[in-house]
C-alpha cells in the first residue's frame, strides 16, 4: 500500500470537486489515505479490485471484509466494496451519484471495461453525472480524457505530481444502455484441454495461456499418478482465472481452494468453474491463507501448493512476496505435501526453494522457464 499516493494528494488539491456530492470512486486504488477526503461527502462509493487496499479502506471504518469475491464495508454514509466490476451485484450497492471518480489504471482495457460494466448508474432522475479522472502522466493520465470523449465533455482541470485532473459532465444517458459508453475488446479464451477458460481484462496474461503456466501443467501431468494418490486438499495461489486449479479439479484432484488477491481474478475463476460445472471453493487474501484462516475453514494442511506467483508491482520488479510465501510454505503444507512452482528462470527461486525445503527438484527447465517440486522429506 502506498503512503504518500501522488492520485490521493492530486485529489486532496481538487477536494472541493467531492464536498457535498454523492460520489461513485473506482479504478486503480492503492491506499487508505482515501477515506479520509471522504468524510464531508453526502455519499460516497468505494469500489476496489484490490483486497489489500479493500482491507486496509474497511479498517479505517473500524470494519473487517470477509473472504470472498465480493465483500462489502459501510460507515455511516461511506461504503468500501471489494469486487470485480463485471459483477453485477454492484449495481444493488451504488445509490444516486453526482460524480464518478476514476483513479485510472495503466491498463486501458481495465478502464474501458469498469466504466462500461457501471455506466447505468452514470445518472440520477435524468441528470448525468459528472465525471472525473485521475491518472498518472506514465501511466495514461495524459490522454485519459479519451476514455469517455466519445460521451461526455471533458477538459483538463489540474496538473500536479506527475499526474493529470480531467473534469467534466456526460452529455446523454440512455434508460437500457447506460450513457453510451463501449466495452473493451473482448479477450480471447483460454484452451486448456478440454476447458475453455473466459478472460478478464486486468488479470495476468491477457488473452493467452502464459508459457509459465503451461509448463507447470506439463510438469504436473507428468509428475502426478492420478487423483487416487492425492487425498488432502489443493492450493492454486495466485489463481487468476483459475487455469491451474480448474485443470486439475477437471482431472479429478480436489478439494481445490483458489486463492488471489484480485476480485476480478476470483468471479473470473467463480464463472469459468460455473461454465464447466466444477467445484472449487475461492478466497480472497494475500498470498498464502493465514493459519489462523486455514483452521477457520477446516482445511489447516495442502497436499499440493501450484502457483505461477506474480513477479511485478506495476511495472517494477519485486520478489519479496514470494520469496516470503516460500519460508512459509512448509507449515501450510502436510507432511506428505508439495510445492509445485513456476518462475522465471532468470528469478533462481531454487535458492529460496532450498533454503526452505527438504528436498527441490528442478522438474522441467527451458531458458525463459523453470518447473520446481519441494517437498519436505
Amino acid at each position: 500500500m502506498k503512503g504518500n499516493d501522488p492520485l490521493i494528494e492530486v485529489l486532496t488539491r481538487n477536494h472541493d470537486l467531492i464536498v457535498g456530492a454523492r460520489v461513485l470512486i473506482l479504478g486503480e486504488i492503492n491506499s487508505p489515505q482515501l477515506m479520509q477526503l471522504l468524510a464531508p461527502t453526502q455519499s460516497a462509493v468505494v469500489l476496489c479490485d484490490h483486497y489489500g487496499a479493500a482491507c486496509a479502506m474497511a479498517a479505517v471504518m473500524g470494519k473487517r471484509l470477509g473472504t470472498s469475491s465480493f465483500e462489502t464495508a459501510c460507515y455511516k454514509h461511506i461504503k468500501v466494496i471489494f469486487a470485480a466490476a463485471s459483477d453485477e451485484r454492484i449495481l444493488e450497492e451504488i445509490g444516486p451519484l453526482d460524480r464518478v471518480v476514476v483513479f485510472v489504471s495503466k491498463t486501458k482495457s481495465l478502464n474501458q471495461h469498469t466504466l462500461f460494466a457501471l455506466q447505468r448508474k452514470f445518472q440520477h432522475e435524468g441528470t448525468p453525472a459528472q465525471i472525473t479522472l485521475i491518472g498518472s502522466n506514465d501511466g495514461g493520465g495524459k490522454s485519459a480524457d479519451k476514455l469517455v470523449s466519445a460521451v461526455a465533455d471533458v477538459y483538463k482541470h489540474d496538473s500536479a505530481r506527475k499526474c493529470t485532473v480531467f473534469n467534466g459532465t456526460f452529455r446523454h444517458y440512455d434508460e437500457n444502455q447506460g450513457v453510451g459508453l463501449t466495452d473493451c475488446k473482448r479477450l480471447s479464451a483460454v484452451t486448456v484441454g478440454a476447458l475453455t477458460l473466459e478472460q478478464e481484462p486486468g488479470l495476468f496474461s491477457q488473452g493467452e495461456l502464459d508459457g509459465g503456466s503451461a509448463l507447470l501443467l506439463k510438469a504436473l501431468s507428468a509428475d502426478l499418478v492420478g487423483p487416487e494418490s492425492i487425498s488432502g486438499p489443493i492450493l492454486d495461489l495466485g489463481c487468476g482465472s483459475g487455469v491451474l486449479g480448474l485443470t486439475l479439479a477437471a482431472q479429478g484432484y480436489g478439494p481445490v481452494l483458489c486463492t488471489d488477491i484480485s476480485a476480478t481474478a476470483l468471479h473470473a475463476t467463480e464463472q469459468n468453474a460455473q461454465r464447466h460445472g466444477l467445484k472449487v471453493h475461492t478466497l480472497a487474501c494475500d498470498m498464502l491463507p493465514s493459519p489462523q484462516l486455514l483452521t477457520q475453514l477446516a482445511q489447516p494442511k495442502f497436499q499440493l501448493i501450484v502457483t505461477n506467483p506474480p513477479f511485478h508491482q506495476g511495472i517494477a520488479r519485486s520478489l519479496k512476496e514470494t520469496q516470503a510465501m516460500i519460508a512459509a510454505a512448509p507449515h501450510s503444507l502436510t507432511t506428505d505435501g508439495a510445492l509445485y512452482l513456476v518462475g522465471n528462470t532468470c528469478l533462481n527461486y531454487g535458492a529460496d526453494l532450498k533454503a526452505a525445503f527438504a528436498q527441490v527438484k528442478e522438474l522441467i527447465a527451458t531458458p525463459k522457464f523453470t518447473v520446481y517440486k519441494a517437498t519436505l522429506r
